[in-house]
């Protein structure tokens, strides 16, 4: 696996039941943020103005922006609910309102209300060895959207797990 191809899309994680069951109690809390977070998507929830959701959220995905930020996010959370919108659009929307490509935030957003979608993280694109394109790359957009793509690829159950 190179730097510049990126992990080939059967790349696979091998974990012992050793090893899951001695990861499980480090991960617990995150875990129980996590499924607090998922249990508000499905319903009437309305992100932008359920303060509680808000902290838990910026809580568990470290989001240190101000408020006006903030407002903006949750806010196109609440409009990619309702119209169920895709990475590229949210992205899209998210550099409309803060003029910047978010797109670890847009990733979060996306894969709250969608858990099949993928989080774009440092740590695990240095895991992948992948890349996010610098602020000065040509087509900058359409390459975050290119790396996310290939996140949902590595980690969407392989074809034989979906046709059982």
């Amino acid at each position: 696996m190179t730097k510049d191809a990126g992990p080939s899309p059967d790349t696979t994680i091998c974990l012992s039941r050793n090893q899951i069951d001695a990861a499980l109690p480090r991960v617990e809390k995150g875990l129980q943020q996590y499924l607090w977070l998922q249990s508000r998507v499905d319903g009437s929830n309305d992100f932008a103005a359920d303060a509680e959701f808000r902290r838990r959220f910026n809580h568990f995905y470290r989001v240190r922006r101000a408020t006006p930020w903030q407002n903006e996010f949750y806010g196109l959370m609440d409009r990619a609910k309702q119209e169920r919108l895709e990475f590229p659009a949210v992205l899209r929307l998210l550099y409309e309102a803060t003029n910047r490509y978010e797109a670890s935030f847009a990733s979060k957003l996306v894969a709250t209300l969608d858990p099949s979608n993928a989080v774009i993280d440092r740590v695990v694109l240095k895991n992948l060895g992948l890349r996010l394109p610098t602020s000065r790359s040509p087509d900058r957009e359409a390459r975050i959207c290119k790396v996310h793509a290939q996140l949902i690829l590595l980690f969407s159950a392989p074809t034989w797990a979906r046709t059982r």
